[in-house]
């Protein structure tokens, strides 16, 4: 991720944005981008098959960021909901994909007739790795954000347990554990 003195004046750039400096947004956004730009890419290679590019993936996630109403507490804050709109972006374009593969206003065709047509599972499975990682978060929410983190930040194992204040044995354990339940659920 950042420097240490870089994240410091992330910190202070969300405190005067938050105060309603302008010139603090933009300077924030000139500082985050390439990191937000780095969680897009690497979500984007977990999911094979997403349409998105990186940059557009960035762009959609850094306006859904400023656009909210949230009272950012510090870099790893803004980082881990960076995560999350990364991760929602990904899942509304694959739900907007899979309403589109159904047709919607579009004559229906019998089956026989598409026969040869291929479509792409990984929307449907982004959609049911979305849920069961909601199904997780509502039994265990640091496994969940461990999961959003690596998968979807695309953070370090290091920079997981900094960011949620663990060990780094601890973000091995959760994720391991994570997986191995993400695993049964999405088998079920």
């Amino acid at each position: 991720m950042n420097e240490p003195s870089t994240d410091h004046d992330i910190t202070r750039l969300l405190d005067a944005w938050r105060s309603g400096d302008a010139q603090a947004r933009e300077a924030l956004v000139q500082r985050v981008y390439a990191n937000v730009r780095a969680i897009a890419a690497q979500s984007l290679r977990q999911m094979p098959g997403a349409t998105l590019s990186a940059t557009d993936l960035a762009h959609e996630a850094l306006l859904r960021l400023l656009g909210s109403e949230l009272d950012w507490a510090d870099r790893r804050h803004f980082f881990h909901v960076a995560a999350q709109a990364t991760r929602q972006v990904l899942v509304d374009a694959a739900r907007k994909r899979l309403t589109e593969k159904r047709g919607g206003d579009v004559e229906r065709v019998q089956l026989d007739q598409a026969a040869g047509v291929s479509t792409s599972d990984s929307d449907a499975q982004l959609l049911q790795v979305d849920e069961a990682l909601r199904d997780l978060a509502a039994t265990d929410v640091r496994r969940a954000r461990v999961i959003e983190l690596v998968y979807f930040g695309g953070l370090s194992r290091l920079e997981v347990a900094a960011a949620l204040d663990v060990s780094e044995g601890t973000v091995d354990r959760d994720l391991r554990l994570a997986r191995a339940w993400l695993r049964t659920a999405l088998e079920a």
